[in-house]
């Protein structure tokens, strides 16, 4: 089955992801945690929701257009390729210990210009693994279309 973490920008998306994850047999996944800095973001690392080894997703880019080289810019942001490399690695090790569950946080306009853990979704939702996955609500329509999520289960993060 499919479960889609839905709601607002800050609405607790990846803390509702995380307490599920708690309560499924099995699972494994990542989420997106916030990192902040004087209490504004400054940075997302993606962490191993069995273990707690996170690598850093992304980050707010300090020169205008100034990204190293294994990134890419996206929005005020320079995104690190090697981080979806990694999550691909947390799929596998799923893969080999036939697990139960994978998570994914988050889905969105990344992976619907075909980059980020685009791949990946369409490897996990061919699998027989129940996949749960957090979504903006703005994305909701274009996620189930663009990777043609025909039955899935709709839970609010709050």
């Amino acid at each position: 089955m499919i479960y889609l973490i839905c709601g607002e920008k800050n609405e607790g998306k990846t803390v509702r992801l995380k307490q599920i994850f708690l309560t499924v047999r099995n699972a494994y996944g990542f989420a997106a945690e916030k990192m902040l800095k004087g209490g504004s973001l400054v940075a997302y690392n993606l962490v191993n929701l069995r273990n707690g080894d996170s690598i850093l997703l992304a980050q707010i880019r300090i020169e205008p257009g100034g990204c190293v080289a294994e990134s890419f810019a996206y929005g005020p942001f320079c995104v690190n390729a090697a981080a979806f490399v990694w999550a691909e690695e947390i799929f596998e090790a799923a893969q080999t210990a036939e697990a139960d569950a994978f998570f994914f946080d988050e889905i969105g306009r990344i992976e619907l210009s075909a980059r980020g853990y685009s791949k990946l979704m369409r490897t996990a939702l061919e699998s027989d693994m129940d996949i749960y996955m957090t979504v903006r609500n703005a994305n909701i329509v274009d996620v189930i279309r663009e990777f043609r999520i025909k039955e899935y289960v709709q839970i609010r993060a709050r």
